[in-house]
């Protein structure tokens, strides 16, 4: 029987094991439901304290995108993801960008969490450096990616529901300490989404833009179409369904912490502002459990992370985009694109000791936001224009909100982040003109 990614001029290699449960898992695992964590201090201050506000409206924007998703892959059910479909449905050339621009994203996830993670371990365990801890959690994601998707999707499924555990706890704890008359002493108010003192637009859209980064990784859900038994169907809904559930768990934390702790300008440091609001709502021992779910989220952050970069260097490599037969060499037994999961590893420990980890967060918003435009227009052109399906709806206006709200996002992130990541698809316009002499050679399969 011939496959849909035979259809597509490709050979079916990647093993179909993923169901919708394990899809969801995934999606939530990269975006990881920890989170805010990383940055509910600087946040909050830039939105004057309504950070579950700026979630909700970034939450929007994301159900927009993941619908568009999830029509693209119903249409496109092969890996690359965000590469592929731009590339198939409106140009080539644009495609490849996309996919520049979301390697950016793919690539700094596991990097920021490595970074985050060892920060953490070595502040709990000092007798064991820095360094130590980012081989130490490099190494488990790799092993644990090496050996299987499936084994990756079944240490997410226990990791995920470690963490969501203690986010409840978490939760739960901060409701207690409010009824006791810390923070607003009452859990029902609207202070976490109205600043009377003051709340401009700018500063909710800022925040909006900031609180976009808990969310990317749902779309690398995506990037395992070749790996889902039922792509078509199960791809848009996971996304749907991690974006939701994500959400919600983004907006109730950020809601609680806002209550325990109502002046966002007292944290100690930014950084590790929930881990104050923890030890101020339930002492040591919430604060060490928060901690230790945000080590926790290095390891499915980074899990996902790898694996969906992997797979989109994998898809790039098969379309000659990058060299082929590096690209796509999959380990013959696990059927793993090995060789790209090792160069994810080698710059996943690079970066996190050499880089600043604020850069690297800054830098996340632009390739994401990047990528989640692209996929909406796809929908537009494929669907609306190519197709021909008249659907004003479904594969016109729904799409095109979600574009306009990802590019007024876009267009407000911090000037470095817009700078450097400008340079890096600076840097992928020249070497696609190289490589496509002059952007007049297609990929192969194109060609066809």
């Amino acid at each position: 029987m011939t496959t849909n990614t035979e259809n597509m001029g490709y050979t079916q290699e990647l093993k179909r094991v993923l169901t919708l449960k394990d899809l969801a898992i995934y999606g939530i695992a990269f975006m990881t439901p920890i989170a805010p964590a990383y940055i509910y201090g600087s946040a909050s201050a830039i939105t004057g304290g309504t950070l579950a506000l700026a979630y909700i409206i970034a939450m929007v924007a994301m159900l927009f995108t993941a619908y568009s998703y999830g029509h693209m892959a119903a249409a496109f059910p092969i890996a690359g993801s965000t590469y592929s479909y731009t590339q198939r449905a409106i140009n080539h050339h644009l495609g490849f960008f996309a996919g520049w621009a979301m390697f950016l994203d793919y690539v700094l996830v596991p990097l920021v969490v490595f970074m985050v993670g060892a920060s953490y371990a070595n502040a709990a365990v000092p007798s064991v450096p820095y360094v130590a801890w980012v081989f130490i959690i490099a190494a488990v994601v790799t092993v644990v990616n090496y050996f299987g998707v499936q084994m990756a999707a079944r240490t997410n499924l226990i990791l995920v529901g470690i963490m969501g555990a203690i986010v409840i706890v978490f939760i739960v704890v901060c409701a207690f300490a409010v009824t006791k008359g810390t923070g607003e002493g009452t859990l029902i108010s609207a202070r976490p989404f109205y600043n009377p003192d003051g709340l401009t637009s700018g500063m909710l859209i800022a925040g909006g833009a900031i609180a976009c980064f808990s969310f990317l990784g749902f779309d690398s859900i995506t990037t395992m179409a070749e790996e889902a038994v039922n792509p078509r169907k199960d791809i848009g809904r996971a996304a749907i369904i991690a974006c939701i559930l994500g959400g919600g768990i983004f907006i109730l934390q950020a809601y609680m912490a806002q209550l325990v702790w109502p002046d966002y300008t007292a944290f100690e440091t930014a950084d590790t502002a929930l881990f104050e609001v923890a030890q101020l709502a339930g002492g040591a021992a919430m604060a060490g459990l928060y901690t230790f779910a945000v080590i926790l989220s290095t390891l499915t952050a980074g899990l996902t992370g790898q694996s969906s970069a992997a797979r989109l260097l994998y898809g790039m490599g098969r379309d000659e985009v990058l060299p082929k037969k590096f690209f796509t060499h999959l380990h013959p037994k696990y059927k793993t694109p090995v060789y790209n999961i090792f160069i994810m590893c080698t710059i996943g420990v690079i970066g996190a000791l050499t880089m600043n980890i604020s850069l690297v967060a800054e830098l996340l918003n632009f390739g994401g936001l990047f990528g989640f435009m692209c996929v909406n227009l796809s929908v537009i052109v494929y669907y609306y224009f190519k197709q021909k399906q008249k659907k004003v709806l479904q594969y016109f206006l729904l799409p095109a909100l979600g574009f306009v709200i990802c590019f007024y996002l876009w267009i407000h992130l911090s000037t470095i982040a817009l700078t450097v990541g400008g340079s890096w698809l600076a840097i992928g316009i020249i070497y696609a003109a190289i490589e496509t002499k002059g952007f007049k050679k297609k990929p192969p399969v194109l060609s066809e």
